[in-house]
């Protein structure tokens, strides 16, 4: 009894530590893997100053930063398969896939991109409820806070890309919008009545399902 209580606080010893990287982050991925990411699987690895994978099959990775509130990040991202797909996680908890909104360029075959929340399979959102979600916000924010808490949904659309373009990525959120650029262009934006953040939900993430991807020149920055 008394082994299994300390193998228990051990484990969550190691998934409460301090994080070992920090806010403003950047990497040009030169060198291989550090502490920073946190590798659970997925066959990530570096190869020639890019972060490349071709299989993770949602096995994301973790980079052990927390996020702030408000944020930028940006990345080149590059696919070199037909289906595209490529796609990365923001406030998440750092160990599990879709714990947080998972963003994804050319998903599906290459037919539409998304920002979902907790769930990529999730019900798609229409103009009007976001169009009433913000009218509730107006109304009374504390309420929607906890109305929509666990909120599953997508924001979808139709969506062909190219394979074997380098897209520069930028994600940005500031309160409740969130909105995902390619290229300086709008791909998604997002309204959030109650905004995953802090503890549970404030880590960042590469993730591929079977695409053969690569990604380089991440900056994390505060807004």
């Amino acid at each position: 009894m008394h082994k299994i209580s300390w193998l228990l606080l051990v484990g969550m010893c190691a998934c409460s530590g301090a994080p070992k990287a920090r806010v403003p982050f950047r990497t040009e991925f030169d060198e291989p893997l550090g502490a920073e990411w946190r590798i659970k699987g997925g066959h990530w690895y570096v190869t020639d100053g890019h972060l490349y994978n071709d299989g993770a099959h949602n096995v994301p990775l973790w980079l052990d930063a927390a996020l702030p509130t408000d944020v930028r990040i940006s990345f080149d991202a590059e696919s070199k398969s037909d289906a595209v797909d490529l796609k990365f996680e923001v406030f998440g908890d750092g160990v599990h896939h879709q714990s947080g909104y998972v963003v994804i360029l050319g998903g599906w075959n290459n037919s539409k991109s998304i920002i979902a929340r907790l769930d990529e399979h999730g019900p798609e959102r229409t103009p009007a409820q976001e169009a009433s979600l913000r009218a509730e916000v107006e109304r009374d924010a504390k309420a929607a806070l906890e109305l929509y808490r666990d909120r599953r949904e997508v924001a979808a659309k139709p969506d062909t890309q190219q394979r074997d373009h380098k897209y520069h990525f930028r994600f940005e959120r500031r309160g409740h919008d969130l909105s995902f650029f390619a290229d300086g262009t709008l791909v998604m934006s997002y309204f959030d009545p109650s905004p995953l953040s802090g503890p549970g939900h404030d880590r960042f993430a590469f993730n591929n399902w079977a695409s053969q991807v690569f990604f380089d020149n991440l900056m994390i920055e505060p807004l």
